[in-house]
């Protein structure tokens, strides 16, 4: 079973959108990760954004991941 992060964005009108991030997404990520923590050792935090739909007011979801 293909394993996809799902974020559900709560709308104004009270519907929700299903905002998929693909395998390949993350697999690009992991890798870009692996290769500068790899060219720099001194790299402790890391921070990504991604945007998930154009918007003019922006809305951020925060997220911590610790090892």
């Amino acid at each position: 079973m293909s394993m996809v992060l799902v974020f559900y964005f709560f709308l104004y009108n009270n519907k929700y959108i299903q905002m998929k991030v693909s395998n390949a997404v993350w697999k690009g990520l992991k890798e870009q990760i692996e290769h500068f923590t790899e060219q720099d050792k001194e790299i402790t935090d890391i921070t990504i954004t991604y945007q998930v739909r154009p918007a003019q007011n922006k809305n951020y979801l925060k997220l911590t991941v610790k090892q």
